[in-house]
């Protein structure tokens, strides 16, 4: 009885299917780093889901609504008993990052009412531009302190 070599061994056309599948994810792979910089191997985009700077920040309207919006919630919320309230001066600068929503980072600028010295801030504000009311489309993250001199 002869037995046939073909059971044993992989077909031509299963070989060549494997061939070009490896060729294939071996191509893409060596792509893969562009996938994640809008604007391909030029690297003059910004990375997907990154933190990307707005320029005019202490200017831009928006920001500046978040940053007393920022101010409003520490001095109702997070502010702790005998602690002075603090007053927003303004935006020294801010980055966006595109998440379920945007989340912003901003350095405030703000005013300790009690000694009138100039205190600088991080906050960290997400929107949800879907939702319509103002007091749910908007969540105060952290306010944080920072070390550093607000005006320059």
């Amino acid at each position: 009885m002869a037995t046939s070599s073909n059971s044993s061994s992989p077909s031509k056309s299963t070989t060549i299917f494997s061939l070009l599948a490896a060729l294939l994810l071996s191509s893409s792979l060596s792509f893969t780093p562009e996938a994640y910089h809008l604007g391909g191997g030029r690297r003059w985009g910004k990375k997907v889901g990154g933190w990307t700077d707005i320029p005019d920040a202490s200017s831009n309207q928006e920001l500046r609504q978040l940053g007393c919006f920022s101010v409003d919630e520490y001095n109702l919320e997070i502010r702790g008993a005998g602690q002075p309230l603090i007053t927003f001066s303004g935006v020294l600068s801010g980055q966006r990052q595109v998440v379920s929503g945007f989340k912003y980072r901003l350095r405030i600028a703000a005013v300790d009412s009690g000694t009138g010295q100039p205190i600088v801030f991080e906050a960290v504000v997400v929107v949800r531009p879907w939702i319509h009311s103002r007091s749910r489309s908007r969540d105060l993250v952290s306010f944080t302190p920072i070390d550093e001199l607000p005006f320059h």
